[in-house]
């Protein structure tokens, strides 16, 4: 069985960026086309990068496309919530993005407030999400384009399993109040 190593992959150049970039543009307005259905069993719909991970995680590829990136699932989260039907159960649209690994970003419509009200608690052995402090600000340090009614709100997160430790930033945008 063949293993690839993904930190070289990552460090490989990134053949076609540009045109790879504007496709997940594309991929992303196309599937935000509509709103997606109520999920009361879930609580929630969502909806990954339609994109490689060796394109968006590289560490060749360009700041310009990763903030196209984000910029682009801002623009789907304002887009879904201009679309949003008229129902009995109350939504709300959040982008959730994660650094460095920004391929695990993604689009989250949450189906009435229960689910939302504890999404945010995160304290245990496995998973542990601090809120960063309130003077930064993703869509300031990226000079992002944050439409009027979105709010941006940021955690650091550390994961902990018995052979490995991570640690990232989530930042989510969207309707956070």
């Amino acid at each position: 069985m063949r293993v690839m190593n993904l930190m070289y992959a990552n460090k490989k150049k990134v053949r076609g960026a540009k045109r790879k970039a504007n496709q997940m543009v594309r991929n992303i307005n196309e599937l935000i086309n509509q709103f997606p259905e109520v999920d009361l069993e879930d609580g929630y719909w969502h909806m990954h990068l339609p994109v490689a991970q060796t394109l968006i995680d590289s560490t060749k590829t360009p700041m310009y496309i990763r903030k196209l990136c984000v910029q682009t699932i801002i623009n789907g989260v304002k887009r879904l919530i201009d679309i949003r039907p008229q129902t009995n159960i109350p939504s709300r649209v959040v982008a959730s993005v994660e650094l460095p690994h920004l391929w695990y970003s993604q689009i989250i419509v949450f189906f009435g407030d229960r689910y939302f009200n504890s999404f945010f608690e995160r304290d245990d052995d496995y998973q542990k999400w601090t809120p960063l402090p309130k003077g930064r600000s993703l869509v300031r340090e990226w000079k992002l384009n944050l439409p009027v009614g979105l709010d941006c709100r940021g955690y650091h997160e550390e994961i902990t399993a018995e052979d490995f430790k991570t640690v990232s930033e989530l930042w989510f945008i969207g309707e956070l109040k």
